[in-house]
Order: structure tokens, then sequence, then C-alpha cells
């Protein structure tokens, strides 16, 4: 009887760790498998970074803010998996990652996406403007009609699509409308006469702005009797 007694002790000393441990194994098989996710977060995270870069988010406060919300909370939840060595640390560690990171991810995403419709409303709308007057003037090179296509494809890229697409399409887009804006800048100039076909495609030229260049370069293009004025 002793000895089953001395047993006996010795199991219900050693029980509470046991439970413990098995705890921490259940919490573990739990915390793998919602962790199944966290490459495609990861993923997601870093385009978004690297979006938020190309389009020059988080200027401002506000955009700082969501940034660094999400950044801090992926280092808090990494951290807090790393040094998890109970089951209720894990719990708390794996909840942080499935709520408060999906919650600060989707923030940042949401955001970005409203100020890449502002970029690429800026950015690409005056180009389909400038791209027909070009191509009524009959500019070298069909650089009027490229023109018009990037700002169409620009200014329709903000639909739905995962967070790496759109990271490709705002690259794409921008290698585009900086070797456009190249070109444009090499067959009309950033001078006076860049300055009045912008205004010309905005519809804000004035005739102060028709200097002897401007008229010269109109007339090798054929585009003096192409355009018109219209009282403001």
């Amino acid at each position: 009887m002793t000895d089953v007694l001395e047993e006996a002790e010795a199991l219900l000393i050693e029980l509470p760790e046991a439970v413990s441990r098995r705890s921490l194994g259940e919490r573990l098989s739990q915390a793998v498998a919602a962790l199944k996710t966290a490459d495609h977060q990861i993923v997601r995270m870093k385009a978004l970074i690297a979006a938020a870069e190309e389009i020059g988010y988080g200027k401002s406060e506000h955009q700082r803010e969501a940034l660094e919300e999400m950044v801090d909370c992926a280092l808090g939840v990494g951290e807090g998996l790393e040094a998890a060595e109970e089951a209720e640390t894990l719990r708390v560690a794996v909840f942080e990652y499935q709520d408060s990171l999906t919650k600060a991810i989707a923030a940042l995403e949401r955001l970005l996406r409203e100020h890449w419709r502002t970029v690429s409303a800026d950015r690409f709308q005056p180009m389909i403007g400038l791209g027909a007057l070009l191509t009524a003037m009959n500019v070298a090179n069909n650089l009027g009609g490229r023109l018009v296509a990037c700002g169409q494809r620009g200014v329709a890229a903000t639909g739905p699509s995962t967070a790496l697409e759109l990271l490709a399409t705002i690259r794409e887009l921008s290698a585009d409308y900086d070797r456009l804006q190249a070109e444009r800048a090499a067959e009309i100039g950033d001078d006076e006469v860049g300055d009045f076909i912008n205004a010309l495609a905005e519809k804000k030229a004035t005739l102060t702005m028709v200097t002897p260049k401007v008229l010269a370069w109109l007339g090798e293009h054929d585009a003096l009797d192409r355009l018109g004025i219209n009282p403001r």
C-alpha cells in the first residue's frame, strides 16, 4: 500500500506539468493550423510596403500611422510567437496574429488603395487629353495614341486585385509613364512649347502663351488650322 501511495503522490506532483505539456501541445497544433497563412501575409505586407514607396504613400501623419501600425504589429506578433513557452502565451500570440495583425494589414491596404486612386487620376487622366491633342497634331511615332492608351490603363487600374498584383500594376504603369513622359519631353520639350501644349490639353492655355517659339512649333506640326480660340 505504501508503494502505491508513494506512486500516487509522485503522479500528483507530475500531473500539473503533464497537463501543461498537453495543453501546450494542443495549442501548438492549433497555432500551426492558424499560421498556415503566414507566408501569404508576409508576401502581402512586403507588397504593400513596396507599393507605398512606389506611389509616395506615407508622407502624411495619418499615412505614416497606418504603416507603422502594421509594421509594429507584425514585429510584436513575431516576438510573441518566438517567446511563447506556455499554452496561454502562445494563445495570445496567435490571437494577435489572427486579429490585430490581420486588421492592421487590411486597414493599410484600404488606405493605400484609396491613395492609389487619387495618384492614378492625377497622374494618368491628363495623359488622355494630351495624347488626344498630340494625335490630332500628327506628332510622330504615334506618341499621342500611346499616351492615351497609358492614361486609360492607369485610370482603370484601381479595380480588385491582390496586393502583389497591385504592386506589379503600379510598377508597370509607372515605368510606362516615365518612358512616355521622357519621350514627350524630347518631342515637345519642357520649355514654353511644352507648357503651352500641357496647358492646351488641360484647357488652360491663353494667347499670351503663344510665343514665337510656340507658333513655330505649331506650324511645323501643321497644327495652326486645327486649333481654335474659345473665350473663358
